[in-house]
């Protein structure tokens, strides 16, 4: 809290605070001698802060000597609370200490306030840089240290007591303004942007005016749907997406070709952006691919990709032929745009979004492994994993039979080319190396009409839904510059968001009963038994480590609820985290964990690793620490849960909700079992996800050929949720959805963070007290309820 008591203005703040045994001026005292070098450093004349040069490397050796004080803190950050230490590390670095895996990173902007001081007092404050974020592994598995330097920018303004006191941590906007980088939940983007895209090319046309009412009023699009054949009878279908009056439009037609793994429902947003500003827009769907057009994405190929492209253009030459074609084609169909107009042009205009033009190694950077080269020494698999899709071994031999693969072969097909170019890459692109884009735009020469780049931005724009509509717009001018460079052009219309919405779920549930799923109970047996691997994973381990901490404290008589709870890694993270808060520790009172999951085998290696950590511990399967009691029960979370309301004080889902129909009444459900007072923290893959990042780290950190070999299957079992997810069939909600759902559920407050390498999002809940009166009903014992396959449930009113 602030000082007066007031909350925190945003969800983007920590809080650091004195211990709760000592008195402010006890505090205070011995905190003087931090704050007295900054006092220094602020009234040194010669001290300019400069916020836009990187500090150089700064060490944590040296500095103040070891023998200096260390005093103990708290950090409230993201709905956790982390435990650490605070010290002056040199006259020009505060070093913090805490354990555990806080989402703190480098560069984010602080601002360090005196909240303890009375509402009539001044409060000190300290603004600064986190610099030089280290994270230090601990003896046990789950455990770490995470050390960061704070770098004053103008020392202490008020007085030198500060530290003594509860600090507040602002990681919020300023970050953004002072550094560029972009935070989803920011607001501030949208008057960001355009000082952090680079332009290599001057646009012509003047500055933009105003919308008028009028302009603004006409924007309601159609979508229609559209089929074409391919020379082999395959069938491409399609969307035509125009504004209601586009009958005598003049603009060009944008073809937009997806790139792999995505369909062209990615690309709503994108269309209706151009379609309301004027423009007639088809996207498809490839053959052989995920989506909706013939084929089975198993026989792939960037062949029959760049014959699908050809397909869609010849048919917009045919049905509008008065009309220029703009191609915009995205990641890995930007190659294969490439490519085929370089053996045919058949578009106007050419947009890459996010390009690949050197496939191999874009393949090798994900997958830590070069396949082309396996395939060239004879190596030739049934099926290899492509980008986190799962293809024949049909995919190699065209790829390199057709001279898709190398980046020499790209600068070639460049070169033929006839028509202009405009790319738009990301900074942030672990897929496609700079060089490669500085000699492909060097080999297109006069023709790259244009070149954007979009800072902080991964492979996968849609990631950060802010971000992308900002690069929409650019899209949008673009198109408008290639059709009418002369004239004065008006502001970018927005979407209607309720038609963009409507639309998305349209053809969502329109595409679902066309298509035959891979996940079943045997996909996930074999998930849960690869996932072994991630569990070893350093970002894996920090989502733990955020469940936790947002958990809260657990107290001795807590009852408390894993549901799908798979091999139990969050289970044995959680009954760890319990053997080192000793407030948690009660013989007579335990703590109940309980843990289910739909998949009988996950539960076996889930008992059998709690009975591993209770033997090594010298203790009983089901009591693996003195305060705590174990159990687990064979449940779906498709159906009402066999538990009376309230029975659970705490309540974690760890990666589960996203797989299940309907979230929204598996949500509802465990919020009916959680207690009044209790708090359940949920964690769900985002949409759209990029886990090459966590992929590539998982590799690196493997200690044999096994793991790696159980790294690549996870990466196999995950690109069958990718195709699931573009089927409708998983449900991975952006921010904007969760917080419908949470509003639904009656819990407009509920927080909600990043987390897991900013690939899911954290949900936490908690449920408002009971009235007065109210009864909080106690737990049925297992034996009393519906027949299930279980292990041991000990309950107090059962034991």
């Amino acid at each position: 809290m602030l000082a007066g008591g007031e909350a925190p203005p945003s969800e983007d703040w920590c809080v650091l605070s004195r211990p709760r045994d000592m008195t402010v001026d006890e505090y205070g005292d011995t905190m003087n001698m931090i704050a007295a070098p900054l006092l220094a450093t602020q009234q040194h004349p010669s001290h300019t802060p400069n916020t836009s040069v990187e500090a150089p490397h700064r060490s944590f050796a040296g500095g103040i000597p070891e023998t200096d004080p260390e005093f103990p803190l708290t950090l409230d950050c993201f709905g956790g609370t982390w435990q650490g230490t605070v010290k002056l590390e040199s006259p020009s670095f505060i070093k913090v200490r805490v354990q555990g895996f806080p989402p703190i990173v480098s560069h984010q902007h602080i601002s360090l306030t005196d909240a303890a001081a009375h509402p009539e007092e001044d409060s000190g404050i300290l603004e600064g840089l986190i610099r030089d974020v280290r994270l230090e592994r601990d003896s046990t598995f789950w455990d770490g240290t995470t050390n960061f330097l704070i770098e004053p920018l103008s020392g202490l303004i008020q007085h030198p007591g500060l530290l003594s006191h509860m600090l507040q941590v602002n990681l919020g906007q300023a970050s953004i303004r002072l550094q560029g980088h972009i935070v989803e939940a920011d607001d501030t983007l949208p008057a960001l942007l355009p000082a952090l895209v680079k332009e290599t090319r001057t646009s012509t046309h003047s500055a933009a005016r105003p919308s008028s009412s009028s302009e603004m009023a006409v924007s309601t699009v159609q979508s229609t749907p559209l089929s074409m054949v391919k020379a082999n009878g395959q069938r491409i279908h399609a969307f035509h997406d125009s504004r209601v009056d586009s009958s005598s439009s003049s603009l060009p037609i944008v073809v937009i070709a997806p790139g792999y793994a995505e369909t062209k429902r990615d690309y709503v947003t994108l269309a209706y952006y151009l379609a309301t500003n004027g423009f007639e827009v088809i996207r498809y769907d490839h053959t052989n691919h995920v989506g909706a057009s013939d084929g089975d994405h198993f026989h792939f190929t960037l062949s029959s990709m760049k014959e699908d492209f050809h397909t869609v253009t010849e048919y917009v030459r045919t049905h509008w032929p008065h009309r220029s074609v703009i191609g915009l084609a995205a990641s890995m169909a930007a190659r294969v745009a490439v490519k085929a107009e370089a053996e045919r042009s058949s578009v106007d205009h050419l947009m890459l979004l996010v390009g690949i033009v050197n496939v191999r190694r874009t393949v090798a950077a994900v997958h830590l492994e070069d396949v082309f080269a396996q395939y060239a020494s004879g190596h030739n698999a049934d099926s290899a994993n492509i980008l986190g899709l799962n293809v024949g071994k049909q995919f190699l031999h065209d790829a390199c039979q057709n001279r898709f693969v190398t980046l020499d072969e790209t600068l070639k097909d460049a070169q033929q080319l006839q028509v202009p170019v405009m790319m738009l890459s990301a900074g942030q692109d672990a897929w496609v190396a700079t060089d490669d884009l500085q000699a492909f735009s060097r080999a297109l020469g006069d023709r790259l009409r244009k070149q954007c780049v979009m800072p902080d931005s991964l492979h996968r724009v849609q990631e950060n839904p802010k971000l992308a509509r900002q690069i929409y717009r650019q899209i949008v001018e673009y198109c408008r510059e290639t059709s009418e460079p002369s004239q004065d052009h008006p502001a970018v219309i927005e979407p209607n968001r309720q038609l963009l919405g409507r639309q998305h779920r349209r053809e969502k549930q329109a595409h679902l009963p066309n298509q035959t799923s891979t996940i079943g109970a045997g996909f996930w047996k074999d998930y849960l038994q690869h996932f072994q691997t991630v569990g070893n994973c350093e970002d894996y381990l920090t989502l733990l480590d955020h469940v936790f901490h947002t958990l809260g404290p657990i107290l001795p008589g807590h009852r408390v609820l894993d549901a799908g709870c798979g091999n139990g890694t969050a289970g044995l993270s959680l009954c760890h985290r319990l053997s080192t808060a000793p407030s948690s520790h009660s013989q007579a009172n335990p703590v109940q964990y309980v843990g289910i999951d739909v998949i009988p085998e996950a539960l076996t290696r889930a008992k059998e690793a709690m009975s591993m950590m209770a033997f090594f511990s010298g203790r009983t399967a089901n009591a693996p620490l003195p305060g705590l009691r174990a159990s687990w029960a064979n449940l779906d979370l498709h159906h009402p849960l066999p538990f009376p309301d309230g029975s659970f004080d705490r309540i974690l889902s760890n990666l589960v909700l996203g797989y299940i129909k309907k979230p929204e009444a598996a949500l509802q459900e465990l919020y009916r079992v959680l207690a009044p007072g209790g708090r359940m923290v949920i964690s769900n893959l985002k949409p759209d996800g990029d886990f090459s990042g966590i992929y590539q780290r998982l590799v690196s950190q493997a200690h044999d050929q096994q793991e790696r070999i159980q790294a690549r299957e996870l990466l196999n079992n995950y690109g069958k949720i990718r195709q699931a997810e573009k089927e409708g069939r998983f449900q991975f909600y952006n921010q904007a959805q969760w917080r419908h759902v949470l509003d639904a559920l009656g819990q407009p407050h509920a927080q909600i963070y990043p987390t897991f390498a900013n690939q899911a999002y954290l949900i936490i809940i908690e449920k408002p007290q009971a009235s007065i009166g109210s009864v909080h009903s106690e737990p049925t014992a297992f034996s009393q309820l519906p027949s299930r396959e279980c292990f041991s449930m000990v309950w107090p009113a059962a034991a």
